[in-house]
This record gives structure tokens, sequence and C-alpha cells, in this order.
């Protein structure tokens, strides 16, 4: 049975009590919303997200460069080719944990550094399939600005089976939201695994 206060007294979000209820050391279940995917999306860019190039930059201390939300944020980077073939080599998942290994605690606008310690990094590369990743950064990438967000809530990994699924959460009242609903319509389309559970108090 999941709790619905914590130790204080205060009540718990729905989305806390849904998690403590899928819970367990075999089948983790983490709050992620966006952070988590993001985070995977921003290492995996990372070396043509801070290419130099000519007006992308005003000062070192940039979190993204100038033009990120743009159009031609992809044009002017042609050699993200190169980063989608690190899916099809099988060699992005140790790229991404490189990245994380020396850039760490680096301004990234898209990494969370307090969210994603390296055992969460490693379960999620070892749980969520190349394809289903691949998938996710080509519609994050497609349009940074509109798809860095209606990610769903928790993320539960089965480490054993090296799966996972993504689990959208909603109270009484709450409804899925348009980016949602895009982002739940893309996983059927890519037969990545999603849910909306929804909760009801009795």
């Amino acid at each position: 049975m999941p709790k619905l206060s914590d130790g204080q007294g205060n009540a718990l979000r729905v989305e806390e009590v849904v998690r403590q209820s899928l819970h367990s050391p075999e089948t983790p279940c983490v709050y992620a919303e966006n952070a988590l995917l993001l985070s995977l999306f921003g290492l995996w860019l990372w070396p043509e997200m801070f290419r130099s190039i000519e007006g992308a930059f005003a000062n070192p201390f940039q979190s993204a460069p100038l033009d990120f939300y743009q159009e031609n944020f992809s044009v002017n980077r042609p050699k993200i080719s190169k980063l989608w073939q690190l899916f099809e080599n099988g060699e992005y998942a140790q790229a991404i944990r490189n990245t994380w290994q020396e850039k760490m605690g680096i301004s990234n606008h898209l990494v969370h550094w307090s969210f994603l310690t390296y055992d969460l990094l490693d379960l999620a590369l070892h749980s969520i399939p190349a394809t289903d990743l691949k998938a996710i950064f080509e519609r994050i990438l497609f349009d940074i600005k509109m798809n860095r967000s209606g990610l769903p809530d928790l993320i539960q990994f089965f480490p054993a089976e090296k799966t996972y699924r993504l689990i959208e959460v909603k109270g009484p009242g709450d409804r899925l939201q348009d980016n949602q609903l895009r982002w739940l319509a893309y996983f059927a389309k890519h037969n990545i695994p999603a849910e909306v559970h929804y909760v009801r108090w009795q």
C-alpha cells in the first residue's frame, strides 16, 4: 500500500503515490517527467550542440547556442548525421556515458545534472532499446522548443528483461494536455511502451 502523505503529514502528489505503488528493487520506478529523456538527448547531442559556429555563441558560459530553437539549427550542423550513426553501430550508449563523465556539471540547457546520476543513466541505457531512444530523439530534434515538454511523468525499468515503460499519471479532474496527446500518439506509432494511469481516491 503506497503512502499518501510524507513524514510531516503533507499529502503526496498523485504521481508519487503511483510511483510508490509500482516501485520495487527489481523494477524501479522513477519520477522523471521531461528530465530523463531530455538529459539523455542533451548528452547525445552535446558535440554538435556546442560546436563552434559563427554567431551561435556570444559568451563561453551559454547553456545553449543562440540558434537552438530556430528551424535551421540542424541544417547548420550537418555532422549531426554522425550522431545518428552511433545508433546504427551500437556506440551511442558509450558515447552518452563518456559525455556524462567528461562534461559532468557543465551547464547544458537540456541536462539536469542534479537528477541524472550515473546509476540512473546506466539503468536507462541498459533498459531503453536503441530503436526507441532514437525515435524519441528524432521527435525532440525535429522541434526542440515544442517537443521538449509533454513527456510522461514516470518511467519504470525492467532491467532483467532490458525493457521499460513510460507512464503518464492523471488524478481526479486532470486531463491530458495537447503536447502529451501528441507524444502518446507518437509512442503508439513507434511501438514505444507508454500508458496513462488514471487515479481515483476512495
